[in-house]
């Protein structure tokens, strides 16, 4: 089983989600804007998706998410983010930190019973155009 740790940074404001089982998806993506470019260019943006199941454990960091999400402000909109990916509780798969991202989507669904997930998030992250150079990879 994957796990994932996600952790968002603005000066002293820090949102983590870390509990093994919250964050059941992450796809981190290199995409290029224009796809019939014929050669290397900056349009090109890290985007992040992540999905996680909405549980009173980590409401109270799912509320700060959507105020960053409806964040207008220059100083704050944009975010460090740090992806972890664990193949088990030592093992470290991967870790992207990903500074100068803002919230494109960010969307909350509240399903039926008989569904396996009757709640969750999903939060669509961007990189600020021509950061791509600071993007990291662990």
């Amino acid at each position: 089983m994957i796990y994932y740790e996600l952790k968002i940074e603005s000066g002293d404001n820090v949102i983590e989600i870390t509990e093994e089982s919250t964050i059941y998806f992450a796809e981190v993506f290199l995409d290029t804007i224009n796809n019939d470019t014929q050669k290397k260019s900056n349009a090109m943006l890290a985007r992040v998706t992540i999905q996680g199941n909405i549980d009173e454990s980590i409401n109270d960091r799912l509320i700060k998410i959507s105020e960053w999400a409806r964040d207008l402000n220059d100083k704050t909109t944009y975010r460090k983010v740090t992806l972890t990916v664990k193949e088990d509780a030592t093992t470290i798969l991967r870790t992207y930190e990903i500074p100068d991202m803002f919230v494109c989507d960010y969307r909350e669904v509240y399903g039926n019973p008989s569904d396996d997930k009757t709640a969750f998030f999903e939060l669509n992250l961007t990189q600020k155009e021509t950061k791509l150079k600071d993007f990291n990879t662990y």
